[in-house]
């Protein structure tokens, strides 16, 4: 496996995104019997697709992510493939680069017929913003949450990921951001979404308990926060990098 999650949309900078960059979430279940076989065949042949894909200005990003063991016995996604555009332009113009079968022969529906493969959905997200560095994250915590008022909590947060910047390298953290769901939206879908990129998995759960990266914030910032958010956090998940694009 590969220390890559991030490393190269997350290069330290501040970046609140005029572009409008956009990301697709798609968690899957994967029996795991299977799962050794789907994740050699992602690196084998999904992974050098992706990079051509970006290479040639087709994506911005992709990655595979497997859960961390944990939660309910119910939760039945095991994987997500998170799809980064740079815009909305891109997304919709990328096409099936995922495809093997002109680059290798084989179709994809041929290569993958073994594995018991069970989608859970697909999710589209804005990015508002992201602090990057250049040190490389292997363990992905995902955030959703439901506001009360979006502006004001986009604000805190904002406000937040400035207190803690200083704090990112010394606590491990590789990366953060936030963005807001473009589609689908409902009462069932929290509109507001945060990632934590970490070195390692100690370090996830550390900011969990809110110590590590978080350790500088002011307890007011918090408070203040957490009134935005009155149901608190409606999901949290440590997800591990297991390949994706340079």
């Amino acid at each position: 496996m590969r220390n890559i999650l991030f490393y190269s949309i997350f290069l330290l900078s501040i970046s609140v995104l005029s572009a409008q960059e956009v990301f697709r979430l798609q968690p899957v279940d994967i029996d795991p019997e299977n799962a050794e076989t789907f994740e050699m065949l992602e690196e084998k042949y999904a992974t050098p697709l992706a990079q051509e894909a970006k290479d040639k200005g087709i994506i911005k990003d992709w990655y595979l992510m497997k859960k961390v063991n944990g939660g309910r016995a119910s939760d039945k996604i095991s994987y997500l493939w998170i799809h980064v555009y740079e815009d909305v332009d891109q997304m919709m113009n990328a096409g099936s680069w995922w495809e093997t079968e002109s680059k290798f022969g084989v179709p994809s529906a041929l290569l993958y017929d073994g594995v018991k493969r069970y989608p859970v959905g697909d999710f589209l997200y804005k990015t508002e913003k992201r602090m990057d560095s250049d040190r490389a994250g292997k363990f992905l915590i995902l955030n959703w949450a439901t506001p009360s008022n979006m502006n004001e909590a986009l604000k805190l947060a904002d406000q937040i990921s400035d207190s803690f910047k200083s704090n990112m390298k010394k606590s491990g953290m590789a990366g953060w951001g936030m963005a807001t769901r473009v589609y689908p939206q409902g009462s069932d879908f929290p509109p507001l979404f945060f990632w934590d990129v970490y070195e390692t998995a100690q370090q996830a759960l550390e900011h969990l308990m809110n110590k590590g990266v978080l350790d500088v914030v002011k307890p007011d910032m918090f408070e203040k926060l957490l009134s935005q958010l009155p149901n608190g956090f409606s999901n949290r998940v440590i997800m591990e990098s297991i390949t994706g694009t340079r």
